[in-house]
């Protein structure tokens, strides 16, 4: 290949990669607005779950299974420990919910695109608790053959 074809094919290389440079996307504050109202919907439906589970232990709790265990004294406080903190997770969401601003509006992109992803840092602390207290909650249950329902709920879509 002699030089003149090199240059030119060097220079190609150069402008593609300027534009894919340029090109490159990044996401805008809407996008991340879009993508936090879908954790929520998600999130709506895993805190039912939440009060399910909550509810069920509720009734383990006076049941026989637990009284008449061995170690009844260290399995109600177990219970009442996990009771608790499915209470906690479901204030989590609640106080998200209550601060969240869907209108939100910055003086500029930047500030838009900052307050979004703060929200989208805290509805993924809501939801990485949901999914730990959901999965403790699930396991105890199963442990005592209380079968938590489905449940299904309506949820409204964010466009």
């Amino acid at each position: 290949m002699n030089t003149s074809l090199k240059k030119i094919r060097n220079c190609t290389i150069l402008v593609f990669t300027s534009i894919l440079m340029a090109c490159k996307t990044t996401p805008d504050a809407e996008a991340i607005k879009k993508e936090v109202l879908n954790i929520h919907d998600k999130l709506m439906i895993d805190g039912e779950k939440v009060i399910k589970n909550r509810m069920i232990l509720d009734t383990v709790l006076l049941s026989d299974k637990v009284k008449t265990a061995p170690d009844s004294t260290l399995q109600k406080q177990k219970i009442t420990d996990l009771i608790t903190r499915l209470n906690k997770a479901d204030e989590l969401m609640m106080d998200w919910m209550h601060e969240f601003k869907d209108d939100y509006k910055g003086k500029a992109e930047e500030q838009n695109l900052a307050y979004f992803k703060s929200e989208m840092i805290k509805i993924r602390g809501v939801e990485d608790t949901y999914i730990r207290i959901i999965r403790e909650s699930d396991s105890v249950l199963n442990l005592y053959h209380a079968k938590s329902a489905s449940v299904r709920i309506k949820t409204h879509k964010h466009e």
